[in-house]
């Protein structure tokens, strides 16, 4: 068994080094966390509840993040090998084998990027602790401390986190059909497990305790509990994903008639018909936009009472990187991984495009149109959040619904899609130009 682990693994590098990239970030991510959350044990006092207050909400935001990151990476994996693994049931290689090993190769992948990436970590916390949480009053002459047990810490999280993200993913493996020798790797699914099922559930419990702490609480409290409720919110949605993405997904694009442009029209049928590769992408830059607006919105709301009408104050930006900066630049990072991980599919894609008629221009659009359907639907489902958070903490303030407090959230909702679509964009762009370069046949006859 270990030598098929290992081989495969060395055969399929680009695809598995998808996973070991984002367990890097968020072990990366996580370590200042840590940092935070041990320097705040050591220190003690009034800054050691500051820090711990800080590294908590950090530890609760990287961690979804890195769930939602990490499922998506580890449910892409297997859904480009589906082929390998039919191959590997044809030649009698039983189910329980099979799921042994697609584990085995996430565990591996995953320790080997949480030891990069907490490794990676330790030069980079004293700066990064002194330009976000040293800067805040009061904490500028702390020093950070990032001790062996911490670091040990970081890495059991991940490799956990790799490990129950990708268990429903091997099992899948494990089940697939061996016509799959033969048809699509990525075809299209409706449905959502049970296991979703019982964490969107688990999610609305949590998410109605929060909101039901929210009455009598003072305004400049509510920081926390809102951000959270939308980090809630958008929990719920990505465990929904295979019935919400498609359906939000082809209800906008519709509103665009494919006549308009050819690339427009591979762009949409590709995009809701792989639905596994679209939510691989989209939920992460979901959580993004959820997390930036809800930041916001919380902030706003806080000086929306009563007592301060009309002096509603914006999160400012050393704030927003101090508490999401690390998760939004994870689940960004986490998006971009798996566009670049379904490039190979991508050429085939492109080639039999060209082999019709197509130009490598309209290759080069339809890769365009493609990330601006990934971003706008996964911002349409992050207002969905933004905009929860709003109401409520308008309502536990007794603000007005429509007044200067509603619009921050909403904005920076807007900001990181923009930026998340520059980003996607060249990431989308750039190997549809690479493969523009190379002989359809030679990419046809490699298939």
């Amino acid at each position: 068994m270990l030598r098929l682990v290992l081989a495969d693994l060395l055969q399929h590098a680009r695809v598995w080094l998808g996973v070991t990239v984002v367990a890097a970030a968020a072990a990366l991510v996580l370590s200042t966390a840590a940092a935070d959350l041990e320097t705040a044990a050591r220190t003690g006092g009034d800054v050691g509840l500051a820090l711990y207050a800080i590294g908590g909400l950090v530890v609760a935001t990287t961690t979804v993040a890195a769930v939602v990151v990490l499922a998506s990476a580890a449910d892409l994996t297997v859904v480009l090998q589906q082929r390998s693994h039919a191959l590997w049931l044809l030649l009698g290689i039983s189910p329980a084998a099979v799921r042994r090993v697609v584990r085995a190769q996430l565990l591996l992948a995953g320790l080997v990027g949480a030891l990069g990436g907490t490794a990676l970590a330790v030069p980079l916390l004293a700066p990064l602790f002194a330009r976000t949480v040293g800067a805040a009053p009061g904490l500028g002459m702390v020093e950070v401390r990032f001790g062996g047990l911490s670091a040990a810490a970081v890495v059991v999280v991940v490799v956990v986190v790799v490990g129950l993200s990708g268990g429903r993913s091997a099992r899948r493996a494990s089940r697939v059909a061996a016509t799959a020798v033969l048809r699509d790797p990525d075809p299209p699914g409706t449905r959502a497990g049970a296991g979703r099922w019982v964490l969107a559930v688990v999610l609305l419990g949590v998410l109605v305790a929060v909101l039901a702490s929210l009455g009598g609480r003072p305004a400049d409290r509510l920081q926390p509990p809102l951000l959270l409720t939308g980090l809630l919110v958008a929990g719920v949605l990505v465990a929904l994903g295979p019935l919400v993405v498609p359906a939000v997904l082809r209800a906008w694009t519709r509103l665009v008639p494919v006549r308009l442009s050819s690339a427009w029209f591979l762009a949409r049928a590709s995009a809701a018909h792989r639905t596994g590769r679209s939510a691989a992408a989209i939920s992460p830059l979901l959580v993004a936009c959820a997390l930036t607006g809800s930041l916001s919105a919380a902030g706003a709301v806080a000086t929306a009472g009563p007592a301060e009408a009309g002096t509603v104050s914006p999160v400012s930006l050393p704030t927003v990187v101090l508490l999401v900066g690390g998760p939004v630049l994870l689940s960004v990072l986490g998006a971009v991984v798996t566009v670049l991980m379904s490039a190979g599919p991508r050429h085939r894609e492109a080639a039999l495009v060209r082999a019709a008629g197509g130009t490598p221009g309209l290759v080069l659009l339809a890769a365009l149109a493609e990330a601006v359907i990934y971003v706008v639907t996964a911002a349409l489902l992050g207002l969905v959040a933004v905009a929860v958070t709003t109401a409520v903490g308008l309502a536990a303030v007794g603000a007005p619904l429509l007044g200067p407090a509603t619009g921050p959230g909403f904005r920076a909702a807007g900001v990181t899609a923009a930026a998340e679509l520059v980003v996607l964009a060249a990431a989308a762009l750039v190997p549809a130009a690479l493969g523009a370069r190379r002989s359809v046949r030679a990419v046809l006859a490699a298939e």
